[in-house]
């Protein structure tokens, strides 16, 4: 139907060009064959007028109609100023075969030049249609590499898509396991209550439908009677025709990336492969985005895991090893009070036995304390680092507000890391002093530990600071190291976990 219409209009062109060259033959034949006297000065006025008037044409109605005027011109100039010249009448059935063939070249010269033109014209467009889809696909694509947000991908992608095609909808949806999909990126030209978050079910005939039946590319021109829940919110969102391109993560079908129309024409062919470029990085977006998640969850499993282990371990010294120990040590201040007052060697040999196992139980309590200290689980971090801090050869300035009792993982995973943070200062700092301070900042936890110690510290050359990272990260926060040479170290932890009530200051 469109191509009918191109040649009807095209064929409209070339008869509307032959009568104007042929009008315009008319005005220079009167002017150079009976107005204008025979000479040099009625030619040059007559050029000046032809190029004035072809400028003209050219600017207003196209080069088309500027290439018949201008062999109209030339025609004119030929038959009635160069010899031999024609008299100022109507051409004899010879001449007006001839001038027809002129004007009809001039006719095909010209649609030859606004076709060239045309090509052009959209050549470029493509060019530039090409460069502003590359332009939007790399700010996608370096949206993805900084590891944004998948939901702010997701934005940043149906925006793009819509301002890119000219659509008036597009939106992302992501198919959930009980038959519903749920929007999760969606920009709009005019408000629309298709936002992000809205989920609705899967059923009737809808491109929804077809994309999560068939998995591949699916579209619908005209908006069907039984559309189901998404269907009568795209109706009621005004929209004609869609489009919908699968997105696949590893494989399998993850949501439907949907452009919408609200025109009464189709949307461009082709939309579909230029829908697929986006919804692909969107799939390495959500691929990203759950491969971080399964290592933060992998990391966190391990940490507990060995936090698991450190407790069983404490607990077996504590029930087994120590209690055995501590009746040894009974036992033998018993045998003290039994021996013969004469064995002169006997009592100092169970004196020294009896020392030396009390000496030993002191040591296993310390190592015990070192792997999980029993008041951390009776108490919470506030007196298991108070208990810490004490103990420390280095001189400890400890400060804790706001901080009450904190889930089991989160309170082990801070003291271990203060733990291990005085550690290293203990070991490299070379320091005279230590402050540490816990505060809850909102959703979280921050500890610090600063030192007056020789600095330079970096966790990017294997130093004892790679375990706190590791430790950190596997909790979900974040760990900020100040360390320039001479000045000392500054560790700053962020933890998240949820709203705690103050309870005072330490």
């Amino acid at each position: 139907m469109a191509n009918q219409a191109t040649r009807w209009r095209v064929g409209l062109e070339a008869v509307v060009a032959f009568g104007a060259g042929a009008l315009w033959y008319a005005v220079g034949a009167v002017l150079l064959g009976g107005v204008l006297p025979h000479g040099a000065a009625s030619v040059i006025a007559v050029l000046v007028l032809d190029v004035a008037v072809v400028l003209a044409v050219t600017r207003y109605w196209g080069i088309g109609y500027a290439v018949t005027i201008g062999i109209a011109s030339v025609v004119a100039l030929d038959w009635h100023y160069i010899p031999p010249t024609h008299t100022l009448a109507l051409p004899d059935p010879r001449n007006s075969v001839a001038l027809t063939a002129y004007l009809v070249t001039g006719v095909l010269l010209g649609l030859l030049a606004v076709l060239a033109r045309r090509r052009a014209e959209v050549s470029e467009d493509a060019r530039h249609l090409l460069a502003d889809e590359q332009d939007a696909l790399r700010r996608v694509a370096t949206s993805v590499a900084e590891e944004t947000a998948p939901m702010d991908v997701f934005a940043s992608v149906t925006e793009e898509v819509g301002r890119l095609l000219a659509l008036d909808l597009a939106t992302l949806w992501r198919f959930e396991d009980d038959d519903t999909a749920t929007v999760v990126g969606a920009w709009s030209a005019a408000p629309s209550d298709l936002r992000v978050g809205t989920r609705l079910r899967i059923e009737g005939d809808n491109v929804l439908v077809a994309v999560r039946r068939g998995s591949g590319p699916a579209r619908a021109d005209r908006p069907g009677t039984d559309g189901g829940q998404v269907g009568e919110r795209l109706r009621t969102a005004g929209v004609r025709s869609s489009v919908g391109t699968p997105l696949l993560v590893d494989g399998r079908l993850w949501g439907v990336m949907v452009a919408a129309s609200r025109s009464g024409e189709p949307i461009a062919p082709h939309t579909e492969s230029r829908l697929r470029e986006f919804t692909s990085l969107a799939a390495t977006a959500v691929a990203n985005a759950e491969a971080r998640e399964e290592l933060a969850a992998s990391r966190a499993r391990v940490v507990a895991a060995a936090d698991r282990g450190r407790r069983d371990i404490e607990r077996d010294l504590h029930d087994g090893v120590q209690q055995r120990l501590v009746a040894l040590g009974l036992d033998l201040r018993v045998a003290e009070d039994l021996a013969v007052s004469g064995s002169e060697e006997l009592l100092p040999t169970l004196t020294t036995l009896r020392e030396g196992l009390v000496a030993s139980l002191e040591e296993l309590r310390e190592i015990a304390h070192g792997i999980h200290p029993a008041v951390l689980s009776d108490g919470g971090l506030r007196p298991a680092l108070a208990n810490l801090a004490r103990r420390s050869p280095v001189p400890v300035e400890l400060e804790i507000d706001g901080v009450g009792r904190l889930p089991e993982q989160l309170e082990v995973g801070a003291y271990y890391v203060a733990s291990e943070a005085l550690a290293n200062v203990i070991k490299h700092a070379d320091a005279t002093q230590v402050r540490v301070r816990v505060a809850t900042e909102g959703p979280t936890v921050r500890l610090e530990v600063a030192d007056d110690g020789v600095g330079g510290a970096d966790p990017g050359k294997g130093s004892g600071l790679l375990g706190l990272v590791d430790r950190v990260h596997a909790l979900g926060g974040s760990l900020e190291v100040h360390s320039p040479p001479g000045v000392g170290t500054s560790l700053t932890i962020v933890l998240p976990v949820g709203d705690v009530a103050d309870t005072g200051t330490t």
